[in-house]
């Protein structure tokens, strides 16, 4: 039987903006703007990204979306 894979961040978008909590109850919280702001370096970033995730993933084949 395969154990249920547990959650390490919760992440939550509210009238105050966006909160990830670990699976320890820490918590990182974002204004609106810090989220938009965030979410662009994230996308600027977004190819490496993926590089370095390809290069650590034990996978020999990566499925992109």
């Amino acid at each position: 039987m395969m154990k249920k894979p547990k959650e390490r961040y919760k992440i939550t978008v509210g009238d105050a903006g966006l909160e990830i909590r670990d699976s320890q109850g820490k918590n990182l919280s974002f204004t609106a703007a810090e989220a938009l702001m965030l979410l662009d370096i994230l996308r600027n970033e977004e190819e490496k990204l993926r590089q370095l995730a390809d290069r650590a993933s034990p996978l020999p084949v990566h499925i992109r979306f």
